[in-house]
């Protein structure tokens, strides 16, 4: 009977098998060799063909069949016939220890998985796996803020929320993150900027960040010829916090000849339904409005108040947006609404870059695309368990983004 036999394709570049070593249920180790002839010396660049000696060194590969993968590769030193020196070979389809195709696995599982999940899937060392993703992230960052940017989003994450917070800087065309950097201050995105230089900061035409005094410290030092924008989001949530305010004081004031404050349950039921556009009503909540308005005059005109404040924003040009703010200052002077007084510092406080939304070139950009990612980014967060080191959340953060269409370039390899 014909003794049992199997040949093994490794489908790598440029690399041979040798020998099958061990080919049991449980494992699976391959020797395996370069098919070149030759290596190029790292220091002087000459072509070596003189082979010196022959070692041996462990890389890990992808399993088969749920067998663990070892090759064995006959790594050879060659000896420079020009300067005289010695070295090792070196080959594209492996990293340290690991072949690219594993490497490009575990990169891929750390964008959805925590590093120890990882680490138990493929029984690798959780520091081997995190050295990787931080190599990789740190050339795809790097790729990434190499190239222009003409919208500059900006805004702040939790590492800990209360306690620690990262700025998040992304590409507003693209959905690229561009980096994290500790902390949420005027520092933090200054030395960003500045480390970008001022080549790269000339090439940024928009800005989008929130109502942070700090980052428009920072926006207005490094990139004052850009047109900053106030995030849309954050300027209606301060729009809406007005008519809140006029809906609970309607709530707790005490009407005549009684002690106790009243309670209207109709008017709490209604709270999100106040909130909501006019145009995005259903005839069932407009009708609903119309008999609590009745009841509540106050409310009535905070939420004609509010309407003319999403009129900045439904506008099609500034002149409509203006024309939006005139009649809201016009319902505003009737002396009815003081809930609304911290609406208009905001307006006064950054009006500029209120109206900015209907400019041409910002093209009514927000920062909904990075809101989107803070999501991601939480969600990482809890996938995790929580971070405690900046450098490991921002690497995590950058593959968690969605991939950029040009092929990054390849990290250096891991050290052994």
């Amino acid at each position: 009977m014909a003794a049992d036999c199997m040949r093994v394709r490794l489908h790598l570049r440029l690399i041979r098998v040798v020998a099958v070593l061990v080919d049991t249920i449980d494992a699976l180790v391959v020797s395996v060799a370069s098919t070149r002839s030759w290596s190029r010396c790292p220091h002087c660049g000459f072509r070596c063909r003189d082979v010196h000696d022959t070692r041996i060194r462990k890389i890990r590969d992808l399993p088969v069949s749920g067998r663990p993968v070892t090759l064995v590769w006959q790594r050879r030193r060659f000896s420079c016939g020009n300067c005289g020196q010695r070295h090792l070979e070196c080959h594209d389809e492996f990293e340290g220890r690991l072949t690219r195709r594993l490497a490009r696995a575990l990169v891929a599982d750390a964008k959805v998985m925590s590093i120890r999940a990882v680490a138990r899937r493929h029984g690798i060392a959780w520091k081997t796996i995190m050295a990787l993703v931080s190599s990789w992230a740190e050339a795809v960052g790097a790729h990434r803020r190499s190239k222009r940017c003409r919208v500059l989003l900006v805004d702040e994450t939790s590492m800990r929320r209360r306690h620690r917070y990262v700025t998040v800087l992304q590409n507003g065309e693209t959905g690229e993150v561009l980096a994290m950097v500790a902390h949420r201050n005027e520092a933090a995105l200054s030395g960003f900027l500045a480390a970008q230089g001022h080549r790269w900061c000339r090439g940024v035409q928009v800005v989008i960040s929130d109502g942070s005094t700090s980052y428009k410290a920072a926006i207005d030092r490094h990139l004052g010829h850009a047109r900053h924008v106030l995030d849309r989001f954050h300027v209606v949530r301060w729009f809406a916090a007005g008519l809140t305010l006029v809906r609970r004081n309607t709530q707790r004031r005490e009407p005549r000849g009684q002690v106790t404050p009243a309670f209207d349950p109709e008017v709490f039921r209604a709270r999100f339904a106040l909130l909501r556009r006019a145009d995005t009503l259903t005839d069932a909540d407009r009708e609903r409005l119309d008999e609590l308005f009745e009841r509540h005059p106050r409310i009535a005109a905070g939420w004609a108040a509010l309407q003319e404040l999403y009129g900045l924003y439904l506008a099609e040009d500034r002149d409509g947006a203006l024309a939006a703010l005139g009649r809201f200052t016009d319902l505003y002077e009737t002396g009815e609404l003081p809930e609304f007084h911290h609406v208009v510092d905001t307006i006064i406080a950054w009006g500029d870059e209120i109206l900015a939304y209907h400019d041409p070139t910002v093209d009514r950009a927000s920062n909904g695309r990075l809101e989107g990612t803070n999501n991601k980014l939480q969600v990482l967060r809890r996938v995790a368990f929580g971070f405690t080191n900046h450098a490991n959340f921002e690497a995590r953060g950058i593959l968690a983004c969605p991939a950029i269409r040009s092929s990054p370039p390849r990290p250096a390899a891991l050290t052994p």
